[in-house]
């Protein structure tokens, strides 16, 4: 298992567990990161400090450390 801060480009993981502060994992489960749900991590900002996800079918850009506590499974 892995965070979703360690996902490489290109890698498809699949959520298993959503940490995080009430707000954030309210946001987080509102655009799909749900449990069983497939993200795949496809860009990263110049900055590094956000990255862009494919989550359901919608490209959905996230801080960092807002996905530091969310725990993956990797799809081979």
């Amino acid at each position: 298992m892995k965070s979703l801060n360690d996902l490489k480009l290109g890698e498809e993981g699949t959520v298993v567990k959503v940490i995080a502060d009430d707000n954030i994992k309210k946001r987080l489960l509102d655009i799909g990161l749900v449990t069983g749900s497939k993200v795949k991590p496809i860009l990263i900002s110049p900055g590094k400090d956000m990255v862009a996800y494919y989550i359901k079918g919608a490209v959905i850009a996230i801080r960092k450390g807002d996905t530091k506590d969310i725990e993956v499974e990797v799809v081979k």
